[in-house]
């Protein structure tokens, strides 16, 4: 099969400089910044090490703690609830017998210690002389003390330490399914520990880098909240990664360059702040930065009034690539709404999605909705069939729509869909969890287990009108044009008239002036191979924006260009993504 396009630049680890602030490599340097402001204290000091997560503990405690010298020491863990009362709170009402889906934690981590035991503790605090350390997961819940160190940890260090010995907080589950791990932490701890770090940002006198165990990075408090300001304030990418999977394919591979250690490059990850982290030159060095980090710390300035009003700390918006080039088709699945998410898992957001095509080729489809007079009861028996006779008549049930480059479908929660094999896919999203699985296609995953299929919950939210007069009426994008200018002009790329979520494509040879109306927006160049965003009053620098591509604008960069590098020999396009809530007032 011929690769449609050639390899691009694509820029894999994009780093936004941040000028005027410091950092420091290595336990040594950590130690001895640290140790430098204890002797500012000059005398009693109570130094709070608090973890996102327990990544790096032992080399904490070994090349940083025990090197202090402290008179006192005291880990978190001490003052927890029971384990059997830990164990109990989160999987009675959260944890469940599914093995991806649980239900999303209520409260605070401040729950998950002991009340008691911190006063105890608290006041032994206050009755000791000389160095006390404080470490752990949660730990200035007992006290931020003199001094607060905060040891950040990406999302995806986290989960990809799942995979390895990791264990869940305060758990003893090294050898735990790692689909298990990490349902308890999207679930349940990332919840908790989000919400306790929001809560700690102004505190923070120093904060470190903990996802390299043997290169941690540290700076200053004051320079790592001026690191979100910037984000929050100029156009920015994110740190990309991709992972295998057992349709994947090898697009992201050869045009991209990204995913070259795997197998495939079944998933590209480069335009989630939910899930990614970006990377910052903070002084001389390279620092990871939570994505989530940007808005629950600057949600006005980088989300934008309304979007923090109907979606408080989450961002709406992203974007990541189904790679099934030369790789086969993804499984059959469907996404709850919001009423079922609500009820079943706590969450306020269903999930709908769109597909826009990136890159295609004779053969690329997408199996969209059923096919018209089919029976939903009917059609789930046949899925129950197919576990056990391990074939699933998709032309009889499942409409199967022929593709091509720039072509754009939207898939309502409820309705069955999945990318053909041999096509790129960029997946635009709202916010957006639960898939549930109907038929994989007899496949076994890498694990060498059956991939998850939920007949049962993907039965409940199947929307029998999603057939296929319904699907080519409504679901597919018609590219109809809505505007045009001198080297430009606008297409609606959105196909569906329910969506808040709107997506514009804009073809263009000259600069093309965009305002972000005080909302988070996602640019993303589809066709062609450099433009620039600019700030029309130079509030920022210039951010140039490559071929596949995807640029956060915060809300308050207000207005910008986007204007073409070079002379162009044909159109470029660039998609405009945001959420559309409407006006009150008009």
């Amino acid at each position: 099969m011929t690769l449609t396009r050639k390899r691009r630049n694509f820029e894999l680890h994009p780093v936004l400089p941040v000028p005027g602030t410091v950092s420091w490599t290595g336990y040594d340097e950590i130690r001895d910044v640290i140790k430098s402001k204890i002797d500012e204290k000059a005398g009693k000091c109570v130094l709070v090490i608090d973890y996102y997560y327990d990544i790096d503990n032992a080399k904490i405690i070994s090349e940083v703690i025990e090197k202090l010298n402290p008179d006192h020491v005291i880990c978190s863990d001490s003052v927890l609830i029971s384990e059997e009362k830990f164990q109990e709170k989160i999987y009675r009402p959260y944890i469940t017998d599914d093995r991806i889906n649980g239900v999303f934690a209520l409260g605070h981590v401040d729950e998950y210690f002991d009340e008691a035991k911190v006063e105890a503790t608290k006041a032994e605090i206050e009755g000791f002389d000389g160095l006390t350390v404080v470490y752990g997961v949660g730990a200035a819940v007992i006290t931020k003390g003199d001094i607060f160190v905060y040891n950040n940890i990406t999302i995806q260090r986290v989960k990809s330490g799942y995979f390895g010995e990791l264990t869940n907080w305060a758990m003893d589950n090294p050898d735990e399914d790692p689909l298990t791990k990490e349902k308890t932490f999207n679930f349940v701890e990332s919840i908790l520990l989000d919400r306790h770090k929001r809560r700690s940002f102004e505190d923070m006198d120093f904060v470190i880098d903990g996802d390299d165990i043997e290169k941690p990075l540290m700076t200053s408090g004051e320079d790592y909240r001026q690191t979100l300001r910037t984000f929050a304030s100029t156009p920015f990418k994110l740190d990309t990664f991709f992972n295998r999977g057992i349709w994947g394919g090898h697009w992201c591979q050869d045009v991209l360059g990204g995913g070259l250690e795997n197998d495939n490059s079944a998933w590209g990850m480069h335009g989630w702040t939910n899930h990614q982290s970006a990377l910052a030159k903070i002084g001389d060095n390279e620092f990871r930065v939570v994505g989530r980090d940007i808005y629950h710390y600057q949600p006005i300035e980088f989300l934008g009034n309304q979007n923090f009003f109907w979606f408080g700390y989450n961002c709406p918006i992203g974007c990541d690539f189904l790679d099934t080039w030369g790789g086969g088709n993804l499984s059959l699945q469907v996404h709850p709404d919001i009423a079922y998410s609500h009820d079943v898992f706590n969450n306020h957001f269903g999930h709908y999605e769109s597909y826009y095509m990136m890159d295609t080729t004779e053969d690329s489809s997408v199996y969209l909705g059923t096919k018209d007079g089919v029976n939903v009861d009917e059609l789930v028996e046949a899925f129950k069939e197919a576990q056990v006779t391990g074939e699933f008549d998709d032309e009889k049930w499942i409409n199967r729509i022929p593709m091509k480059t720039h072509d754009h479908i939207f898939i309502p929660s409820g309705t069955i869909h999945c990318s053909g094999k041999d096509t790129v896919v960029l997946e635009i999203n709202p916010i957006g969890y639960q898939t549930f699985k109907l038929w994989d296609w007899g496949r076994i995953d890498a694990d060498g287990k059956p991939r998850p299929i939920n007949i049962e919950r993907g039965s409940q939210v199947i929307q029998e009108k999603f057939q296929t007069k319904y699907v080519m009426d409504h679901l597919v994008s018609k590219r109809s044009e809505i505007a045009r200018g001198t080297g430009w002009r606008k297409e609606h790329s959105g196909t569906m008239e329910l969506e808040l979520l709107t997506v514009d494509r804009y073809w263009f040879t000259k600069s093309v002036f965009f305002e972000t109306n005080d909302r988070v927006t996602l640019m993303i160049l589809v066709e062609g191979d450099e433009a620039s965003i600019e700030s029309v009053d130079g509030s920022f620098e210039p951010m140039p924006i490559r071929y596949a591509e995807a640029v956060y604008v915060p809300a308050s960069c207000g207005q910008f260009v986007v204007r073409p590098v070079g002379k162009p020999e044909k159109e470029l396009a660039i998609l405009e993504v945001f959420m559309d809530m409407g006006n009150a007032y008009e």
